[in-house]
């Protein structure tokens, strides 16, 4: 098993919800963690409510949309003496209208963060990488991905292409020392999900008959950026939904 303390994370999607209770596990575990999100407050109080536990780096936030090429390329600038060992893309935003009334504006930002900030994350973080023949990647998709679901159907076909993406990673850059996996999420207990029905409606549809927690995200974020032979692994966190 590999170990966190020291390591140097960059985390999309770390001003909240999966991506902030990732981020701050990861801190917990001695990691120095570097915040990407939309909005400057929420990602200075994210940054702010890190735990500190003798980091070589202080933490840190950059405040950009990740469908900004301009963005990634000054976040790597900014980084350019310091490794980056684990890249967490899970930057997201959620869909609740039938695919006849989405409008073309709302299908390109849909793409666009749920995948194409992605993409560029990974074509950012990559090659500093394969320089240094190690590297962790972890994106996150969503159940929707290959469950589909009423009302998600752009956001469920970006999803898949991030388990394609991945998929596509780990042939490429497996040998480089770099994984590449996929969690997917059920429902969990975020804003996201306030805008898809009520908790007791979503619960009545899980196995274990409640939804997940950011936290319960965030262990299996934690199991594959610690182990060494996780790689191309699609991790379903989704309280049995998945198997229904």
């Amino acid at each position: 098993m590999l170990s966190l303390r020291g390591k140097r994370c960059v985390i999309t999607g770390g001003s909240r919800g999966i991506g902030l209770a990732i981020a701050r596990l990861f801190a917990s575990e001695g990691a120095s963690c570097v915040l990407v999100g939309r909005y400057r407050m929420p990602l200075e109080a994210a940054v702010d409510s890190l735990p500190v536990i003798d980091q070589p780096q202080r933490h840190a936030g950059h405040h950009f949309n990740v469908v900004s090429i301009k963005g990634w390329d000054d976040l790597v600038f900014k980084l350019t003496d310091e490794q980056v060992d684990v890249l967490v893309n899970a930057a997201g935003i959620s869909q609740n209208s039938l695919l006849v009334k989405v409008t073309q504006p709302e299908i390109t930002e849909l793409l666009g963060v749920n995948l194409k900030g992605t993409i560029l994350g990974c074509q950012a973080v990559i090659p500093r990488m394969m320089k240094r023949k190690s590297g962790c990647i972890i994106n996150v998709s969503s159940l929707l991905a290959t469950h589909g679901g009423r009302g998600a159907s752009i956001y469920a076909a970006a999803k898949a292409g991030v388990i394609g993406l991945t998929r596509s990673l780990a042939w490429e850059v497996g040998r480089f020392n770099i994984r590449a996996n996929v969690i997917q999420p059920g429902y969990i207990r975020t804003a996201m999900t306030k805008a898809m029905g009520k908790d007791e409606e979503l619960a009545a549809l899980i196995p274990l008959g409640r939804l997940g927690l950011a936290e319960e995200v965030a262990d299996a974020a934690l199991f594959l950026a610690n182990n060494s032979y996780a790689h191309n692994c699609v991790l379903n966190i989704d309280g049995g939904l998945g198997a229904m």
